[in-house]
């Protein structure tokens, strides 16, 4: 588990290693969702209708993505 600290404008930084996991590279956007007290964060697809097709998602899960965007 990594530390990070909030900047006065609310900035973090990425460690490294996670952004090379997540493919994530210098203008990339990437989306956020909170779930409880947490915070996820994903890379957000070039194509958001074909990746819900490669991740075999429900049909509630794809009204999520859609009501998100």
């Amino acid at each position: 588990m990594e530390e990070a600290k909030l900047s006065s404008r609310g900035q973090l930084v990425i460690p490294k290693y996670l952004r090379d996991a997540l493919g994530l590279n210098e203008g990339d956007t990437v989306v956020m969702t909170q779930t409880e007290n947490k915070i996820m964060l994903m890379k957000k697809p070039a194509d958001p209708l074909a990746s819900l097709s490669t991740q075999g998602s429900t049909m509630k899960n794809i009204r999520r993505e859609i009501k998100d965007e």
